[in-house]
């Protein structure tokens, strides 16, 4: 039997398109694949404060930084998508490197080192930003 309360919240498509317009970045992510996937993992009170996309081992990721996880997200031509949930109380370290071309976000955490390459510009200090936020409890 599968129970259902009329007043659950989900997290939808919407809700994370809307974040993304009042964090200026629905014209460079809004309609990225992986969104659906994000869907399904973000929490309904969860606050995303950061997307960002980079090429990481060879494929383009989408990076969710939120109050308390980073999110990385890709999409694969067969087999749906892959997703890391990387604790933000894991993080040691996080920087980017602006350039005009090949701009960068890295951190690392107890996972390994992650490093992204070719990601807009327009979205490195909002990473920055994002990851100096307290981490929610």
């Amino acid at each position: 039997m599968v129970w259902y309360d009329e007043h659950m919240q989900t997290t939808t498509r919407q809700d994370i398109r809307r974040r993304m317009q009042e964090l200026y970045v629905y014209d460079l992510y809004g309609f990225r694949p992986e969104i659906k996937a994000l869907a399904s993992i973000v929490y309904p009170y969860e606050t995303i404060n950061c997307f960002a996309t980079g090429i990481n081992d060879g494929l383009r990721r989408l990076v969710v930084v939120t109050g308390y996880r980073i999110i990385i997200v890709a999409r694969r031509l067969i087999g749906g998508g892959e997703v890391t949930v990387i604790p933000r109380s894991e993080v040691t370290s996080h920087s980017f490197e602006k350039r005009w071309f090949t701009s960068s976000i890295e951190f690392e955490s107890e996972q390994g080192h992650f490093l992204f390459r070719n990601v807009s510009r327009r979205v490195l200090e909002l990473f920055d930003w994002a990851m100096e936020q307290p981490i929610a409890r």
